[in-house]
């Protein structure tokens, strides 16, 4: 598995050891009020953690076992009430479902294809309770940096991929919080579930 063994390496340029200013921002200016909240690809648990210290109940999941531990770690550390698990998202079913708020940072732009798009976005959907959100923060194909960096999507695969499942609220470019000295672009879209 290529992020386990990136873990391993220490080669995860994406971990920063704080939550993302974009999700921080978002939780205080839409605001977000505390709820049941889900990470989707939680890493070491920054997000998931933060969430948890601003009184959401969190859980964070994440495919690499060696991340998890990290995140379950920091909480040990932190005293911060939040549970991790090791679990593939559209394969596995997903404990504490369901939630009123999703967030991920570079979960949903990793499927490459529209039709697995589609059906991880039905799966956050599924999830939801009503008028749920959802909040994603996807590589920008906007970008035009050389070498290594975010899968990047633009904002039609994005919207045709979500769409029928979700109302989108806003979509926004630009950067993902990081230790670079010039962040990747990304975009920054924010949804709510469809009631069918």
């Amino acid at each position: 598995m290529a992020f386990q063994e990136r873990y391993r390496s220490g080669d995860t340029p994406w971990e920063i050891n704080r939550a993302d200013y974009n999700l921080i921002n978002a939780v205080q200016d839409i605001p977000i009020s505390p709820c049941r909240t889900l990470d989707i690809g939680c890493g070491t648990g920054n997000n998931a953690l933060w969430l948890s210290q601003q009184g959401f109940k969190s859980v964070g999941i994440d495919s690499s076992n060696l991340a998890i531990d990290r995140a379950r770690e920091k909480a040990r550390n932190s005293g911060a009430d939040c549970s991790f698990h090791v679990l593939d998202f559209i394969e596995n079913s997903i404990p504490d479902a369901p939630f009123d708020f999703v967030f991920d940072r570079g979960c949903f732009h990793l499927f490459r294809k529209h039709n697995s798009r589609k059906q991880f976005a039905a799966k956050v959907a599924q999830i939801l309770n009503k008028d749920g959100h959802w909040l994603t923060l996807t590589g920008n194909v906007d970008e035009t940096r050389e070498g290594p960096g975010p899968p990047r999507l633009s904002a039609l695969e994005i919207i045709s991929a979500v769409e029928p499942y979700f109302e989108i609220l806003s979509l926004v470019a630009n950067h993902f919080d990081s230790d670079q000295e010039v962040p990747a672009k990304n975009w920054v879209c924010l949804m709510k579930k469809r009631n069918k």
